[in-house]
């Protein structure tokens, strides 16, 4: 109706203007000019007015929907911080004290953490864990003041954390003989939090421990970092020692020896300089036993073809010493043995396919076994099926468990980034 009426009055406004212009134009009478004169000075400055008001009336309907616009988006934005996520009746469950699971409208499960206002070590967690963005780093959506005394940290959902998954799940085997892929997978994705925040972040996580690695969809995660200053390579080595005493004591509580290739690892990443830990997700502790084969074949062409052989071969046989491998061989006779077969050969030359006691010659003996398989050149038992690649794995790392932890530090040593593919024995 608005609208109608002010079309109404801006053609009349004009009829009016036309009508006086023609008079004023064909009036011989110097009075009725006169005030002709003054009714056209008042149209057009009406009609100005008018004009003027339809342009900045369209520029405030511009105006006015980029700022709604930019209004939802920063409320959009920071609503999480100022209001509370909306939760669904009776859905609240505690987990432990201050730690509910929440189930919140819009957005599903999530972990409510309830904490004092005062408390300065989870404000400053917090605002680390915003600051991040990795898959291997547990993630904060937002907070709000639970009271005047509380916040509450609203986080991604987990299940629990790695202390209650030691409760109910087992490290290795009945027999002791294999680690549990799901606790290396664990250790694993731990590390690779770890790099992301001293590589990535260039902080250290300084409060590492049982409660604060966390299982999400059976992978895990790193939160409660406390450390927001320039690490130094002290703080490199604090994180990797937090772990290893993690790793010791989760052993301890389930009162069962750690496997000699997981001790040789502990001891490793305690020692070792953080720079050198570039590679760690290929140690040969998390590999399939397809990899580790295929590791020990990559080994034996790096030791043969790379440009720094003698300086390998010295740091092999030293580090690893000699070990009595050659008594333990039962299944892969046929290939300890292969020089007696070679009869067009003379004595001196079979010598030298002749296995020793050293490392250099169990690794060659190893890369062997792999491609006598591969070529389905051997079997146990004439007629018998085929050994599988975890049968074989179990077998070489039953003559020597100790030679593949210190083999990956050797190559790493002579800067040898072992990247390994499932490639053997397909």
């Amino acid at each position: 109706m608005r609208g109608d009426r002010e079309t109404g009055a801006v053609n009349v406004l004009v009829s009016v203007t036309l009508i006086c212009t023609f008079v004023y134009v064909y009036s011989d009478i110097d009075v009725l000019k006169e005030i002709l004169h003054k009714i056209l000075c008042w149209c057009a400055v009406a009609l100005a007015s008018v004009l003027l008001k339809d342009v900045l009336q369209s520029r405030m309907d511009v105006f006015r929907d980029l700022s709604r616009e930019l209004c939802h988006r920063f409320n959009s934005g920071i609503k999480g911080l100022l209001v509370p996520p909306k939760r669904k009746r009776d859905l609240v469950k505690r987990i432990n004290d201050g730690v509910y699971q929440v189930n919140v409208e819009n957005i599903g499960h999530v972990i409510y953490n309830v904490a004092p206002r005062g408390d300065a070590l989870s404000r400053e967690s917090y605002n680390l864990a915003v600051a991040c963005s990795n898959e291997f780093v547990l993630k904060n959506i937002c907070c709000f003041n639970q009271n005047c005394n509380q916040v509450c940290y609203v986080m991604e959902h987990y299940e629990h954390n790695f202390k209650q998954w030691l409760q109910e799940n087992a490290l290795s085997d009945q027999q002791g003989k294999n680690l549990n892929p799901d606790f290396l997978q664990i250790l694993r994705d731990v590390l690779r939090g770890i790099a992301y925040l001293h590589h990535v972040k260039k902080r250290c996580h300084g409060n590492l421990s049982e409660t604060n690695i966390v299982i999400v969809n059976g992978r895990a995660k790193v939160t409660g970092m406390v450390n927001d200053i320039s690490k130094t390579s002290l703080d490199d080595y604090s994180d990797h020692l937090h772990l290893a005493t993690i790793i010791r004591r989760s052993f301890g509580t389930k009162q069962h020896a750690i496997p000699t290739e997981l001790e040789l690892f502990v001891t490793y990443i305690s020692t070792e300089k953080p720079s050198r830990l570039l590679n760690i997700e290929n140690h040969p502790i998390f590999l399939s036993p397809l990899q580790r084969l295929s590791y020990r074949v990559i080994a034996h062409t790096i030791l043969y073809f790379g440009k720094s052989k003698k300086s390998f071969v010295l740091a092999l046989n030293n580090k690893l010493g000699k070990c009595k491998w050659k008594h333990n061989v039962k299944t892969f006779q046929m290939v300890l043995n292969r020089y007696e077969t070679l009869r067009n050969l003379s004595s001196k030359q079979r010598k030298i396919f002749q296995y020793k006691q050293s490392a250099i010659s169990y690794m060659r003996f190893c890369r062997n076994v792999v491609v006598h398989l591969k070529d389905n050149n051997f079997n146990r038992d004439p007629g018998s099926k085929r050994l599988t690649a975890k049968e074989v794995e179990e077998e070489l790392n039953g003559y020597w468990p100790q030679f593949m932890p210190i083999l990956h530090e050797i190559l790493l040593d002579h800067d040898h980034l072992m990247i390994v593919h499932d490639t053997v024995l397909k």
